[in-house]
This record gives C-alpha cells, structure tokens and sequence, in this order.
C-alpha cells in the first residue's frame, strides 16, 4: 500500500525534520533505522535514494520494504530518541530535476510516437531511458527541442490520488497494471504518469534538458539524458573543450567541425601514403630473402599488425617460415608466424614454452604479443628445427 501522508510527499522541498526512532534494528551496513515521519526518499520508481544525515550521522542508503522505510546509519541510535534528520538538498534537487525532465520526454514520445517507456534508471552521469520502438536521429533531436520548449513554459506539475472511478477514466502512463492507491503525476500539456517518485514544483526550475546520444536497443530505443546542473556542467565542459580546439586550429568556434573534418582528411591521406612507402620497403626487404630458405626471422618496426601480416605473407612466398617482429625490447614485440608447410600452432607452444609470449591462430598463421628481447628471440629461432 503506497504511503500518502510522509514528509516527502507532503513537501518534496522539506530539507530537515524532528521525529522519533520508532525502531533500530542491526543490519549488514550497521543499523537500519526506522522513523515516525521522514523527508528522506527512499530508492524506488528509477530515482536513488537521498543522502543526508541523521544526527550527524551520515545516511548511508534508504530503502521502502512493505511500508516500511528504513535508514541505514552506521551507529546504533536507541528506540524513542528525537532525532533531526538532514537531506543532502543538493543531490535531491539534481535528482529532481532529472526525474521531471525525464517525464516531459518520455510523455512526449507516448505523445508524438505512442512508444512507452520500458526501462528508466537514473545514474551517478546520467539517466538512462528505454523505449519500445524504434526513433530516428532526427526524432531525437526533435524530441530534445520540444522538451526544452516544454520546460521554458514553466508548467505547473500537478500531484493527486485518484479514485478508483477517476483513474477508470484517466489517460495515464504506467509500466504495469496498478492496484490500490495510485499518485498521478501531470505536467499539463505533456505528460500524466503513475509515479512514486519527487519532482520540482514547475518546469522551469529543470533549466534545460540534453540528449547526450541515443541507439537501437532490443528492439526499441536507449536515450542517454541529462537535465538541470549536469546539463549545465556539460555544456561548461564542452564549451571550453571547442574553444580550446578553436584556438588549436586558428579558425572561429562555428567552423570548428570543418577545420577537424579537413584535418582528419588530410590525415587519412598522409597515412595511407605512409602505408603504401611501407608497404614498398617491406616488398624490397623480401626481394633480397633467398627463395628456398627454411625460414626468415625479421625484425622491422611497422605502423599496424595487418602490414606485418603482409610482410610475412611475402616472406612465405619463398620460405618455409616466416617469423616477423615488430616493436622493441623495453615495450615487447608483435609478432606474427606464417607457414604455408608447417603447423604454426605447434611452433607457438614451443616458442612459449621458453619466451614470455601470447597469442592464437591458425595453422597456417599465428600472431600476438612476445616481452622477451630481440637476442632470445633470434636465440631460438636460431636452435629452433
């Protein structure tokens, strides 16, 4: 049975209280301590629990079990005392502003699309929401607008309990059937859902709202959010990270993109002609391995482990084995065994069974990671039949 008449709900803004412990019992944290009233929210409905302190103690979780609201403290505190409780209004405005911010979004994608909201779990970083179907990048970021738009009107947000008659008759969003009483929450014009949680008193007090990204998920769709201070911080963060990048590249904020889509290119230019005067060197460095050898053990540093690939595929068009190397002694080699006559897999668990080696194949090819030096190396190759 959902509790009506609690502090919490009573005045979702009440930051202190002087009530009575009615129980104290020994739990695996310390004590669980249960109180005549509280403004403490306890874990439910997506939204942490608060954080705060109960005679100076610190609160160390809160959690509802059959009516009853327990307050984890790390001390015993005897049965009758008066106590002041404390919440941390800092963390419980944020997490307000995040719940309110959430159900003007998931309201209007029940609006707009009719897809429901399947899953919302309200993180340290951000909040997590997930819906039954399917929405576009460009339905996000309509979405995010008229979100924002829905936040600016500065709504009034409308808490009640229903008869059982009214409820009959009332529109409302919930993730299971519901029994009892219910606490509707409506934001007029975007939203009316069953929720258990707390929220501002007026839209405007969420600041703004922002969608950090979003992605196919089961079926439906995952929305990252943010909404109030973090978003604020996040903007801050970004804002001085496309500033500093700016000035990096000598070019005005909104031509920030352009200038990095440029570099990128030029870049990828760059590189791939580097791969291709790599590619070359290789080629002439196993023009001059003599054909029929029984095996070539090479060491040449190169910029990836598909070229060293290459490199001993070459090699293997004249010898038995190829066995190439590329890194140095302090930070170890990438290494990669070719044969096209014999088992590489045997040649791997000989070479690990005296070098500190790893890595996993084919047959015909093995590849991965050695942290011994050159001279073993060659040591081994070298007494290897």
């Amino acid at each position: 049975m959902l509790k009506t008449d609690i502090a919490y709900y009573n005045d979702g803004y009440q930051k202190e209280i002087q009530t009575k412990v009615t129980e104290c019992i020994k739990s695996k944290k310390g004590y669980d301590v249960v109180l005549e009233d509280t403004c403490f929210y306890p874990e439910g409905g997506g939204q942490p629990a608060d954080r705060g302190k109960l005679n100076e103690q610190e609160v160390l979780d809160v959690q509802e079990e059959n009516g009853i609201i327990y307050h984890t403290v790390k001390n015993k505190i005897e049965v009758g005392t008066v106590v002041k409780g404390e919440i941390d209004w800092e963390y419980r405005f944020d997490l307000m502003q995040n719940h309110t911010a959430e159900h003007i979004f998931s309201g209007l994608v029940y609006r707009e699309y009719g897809f429901h909201n399947v899953g919302f779990h309200m993180g340290k970083e951000f909040m997590t929401l997930d819906f039954d179907g399917k929405l576009s990048k460009n339905d996000v970021l309509k979405l995010e607008i008229f979100t924002n738009k829905a936040v600016m009107k500065n709504r009034e947000i409308k808490v009640y309990y229903p008869t059982k008659e009214e409820l009959e008759k009332l529109d409302y969003r919930s993730k299971k059937k519901l029994e009892g009483i219910v606490r509707i929450v409506e934001i007029p014009e975007f939203d009316i859902c069953a929720c258990c949680g707390i929220h501002v008193k007026f839209t405007g007090e969420i600041g703004c709202v922002k969608i950090l990204s979003s992605e196919w998920h089961k079926g439906g769709t995952r929305i990252h959010m943010i909404a109030g201070g973090r978003a604020l911080y996040d903007y801050y963060v970004k804002s001085v990270d496309v500033e500093d990048i700016s000035h990096m590249l000598s070019v005005p904020v909104k031509d920030v993109a352009k200038a990095v889509y440029k570099l990128k290119t030029e870049r990828d230019t760059l590189q791939y002609q580097l791969n291709l005067l790599e590619k070359q060197k290789l080629e002439k460095i196993a023009e001059m391995v003599e054909k029929g050898s029984k095996k070539a053990v090479l060491f040449e540093k190169v910029s990836n482990t598909k070229t060293l690939q290459h490199f001993a595929n070459l090699l293997c068009q004249k010898v038995d084995v190829a066995a190439v190397f590329s890194g140095d002694d302090k930070t170890g080699y990438t290494y990669v065994l070719m044969s096209q006559k014999q088992d590489m897999k045997e040649l791997k668990q000989k070479l690990s069974a005296v070098l500190q080696c790893n890595g996993g194949g084919t047959k015909e090819m093995i590849q991965g990671k050695i942290q011994s030096s050159k001279k073993e190396i060659e040591y081994f190759f070298k007494t290897y039949e």
